[in-house]
């Protein structure tokens, strides 16, 4: 079927990062069928991520408070409803989003079929282009900003030596990514070599939640400012865009600063570099060797004690291998 003048929904409430990749709906959509009209339907929380995004035309914002009263739901899917759409893209296969979906009454519901044997991007991807004529998938993300956003950004940074290398180091607390979460003590030891061969500043960004990880990381780091918590979505995209380097987990922002043409670097332990490996031409990944148990998918870690922190795949990743493939993005 081809798309031209039609009215189209995304519907995707979260999580960061799977919003990112569903994006490449819009961005193949628009790029083809320049006429069409273009919604997508995320949680309130992280519309920012999707603001000033040149190929989606409106934002509806979904209260996630709200999520588990069906009262609430129903109302918010007849809202939908007024807006005819001729396709809603359900993009998670669950009862609240199915019955939105539904209760909106398209005249077509797309619904996403997870397939691991590809990456997510190429995944959402096919969701469209099974049923879509004349899509092409992107080689890189594209998001947008605020530019008043980015200046002030840019005015704050100002005084803080270049190139600025960006850390996401997520939380050493949460339980259900255990083997997503790098050692503190080699994400010193990286800031300060980098901090050592090229001069510049490390920014370390997270949630609140995060900071007293993160500030043990920042109080060692030579060069070293904390940003956990202290930011906007919208101030953390433009603090990502004006990055010469991003080093994360398999985070959500790890995605979210890969769709900046950021180089960006990903370390890698339970989850695949096969699914979920930093989208386009300047993302990089780094996991532990084959003779290394990776890639299980496990939210908890068989082989961590109770009173470990640190999953042996993502151990077995030593500050010199990220190390090495930063030397070769960075020549």
């Amino acid at each position: 079927m081809e798309v031209k003048n039609k009215k189209i929904l995304i519907l995707r409430f979260g999580a960061l990062g799977d919003i990112v990749h569903t994006t490449v709906i819009a961005q193949a959509l628009k790029k083809a069928y320049p006429d069409c009209e273009i919604f997508y339907c995320v949680e309130e929380r992280y519309s920012e991520i999707i603001e000033n995004c040149e190929f989606i035309d409106k934002i509806i914002p979904y209260d996630q408070k709200q999520r588990k009263k069906l009262l609430y739901n129903i109302k918010f899917a007849l809202t939908l409803r007024k807006e005819k759409f001729d396709i809603i893209f359900n993009l998670t296969n669950v009862f609240r989003n199915n019955m939105i979906a539904v209760i909106a009454n398209p005249k077509r519901i797309i619904a996403h079929k997870k397939d691991r044997n590809l990456h997510v991007v190429q995944d959402f991807y096919k969701t469209a282009s099974n049923i879509i004529k004349g899509l092409i998938l992107p080689k890189n993300l594209i998001l947008g900003i605020d530019e008043n956003i980015l200046i002030n950004v840019k005015n704050n940074l100002s005084c803080y030596p270049r190139p600025y290398f960006i850390f996401s180091p997520g939380g050493s607390t949460d339980k259900n990514r255990q083997g997503r979460i790098w050692n503190k003590d080699y994400w010193v030891e990286l800031g300060n070599e980098l901090v050592k061969l090229y001069g510049g500043t490390v920014f370390v960004t997270g949630t609140k939640d995060e900071a007293e990880f993160h500030h043990y990381i920042v109080s060692n780091i030579k060069n070293s400012v904390m940003y956990s918590g202290k930011l906007s979505l919208n101030e953390l995209k433009c603090l990502y865009k004006l990055a010469d380097l991003f080093v994360s987990g398999d985070t959500g922002p790890l995605h979210l600063a890969s769709a900046f043409g950021v180089n960006t670097i990903g370390i890698y332990g339970s989850t695949d570099v096969k699914n979920v490996s930093p989208y386009g031409e300047k993302g990089f990944s780094v996991y532990p060797d084959e003779n290394q148990c990776r890639f299980c998918w496990k939210k908890k870690c068989k082989f961590l004690k109770d009173n470990e922190t640190y999953t042996p795949c993502m151990e077995s990743i030593k500050p010199e291998k990220v190390l090495e493939l930063i030397e070769e993005v960075l020549k």
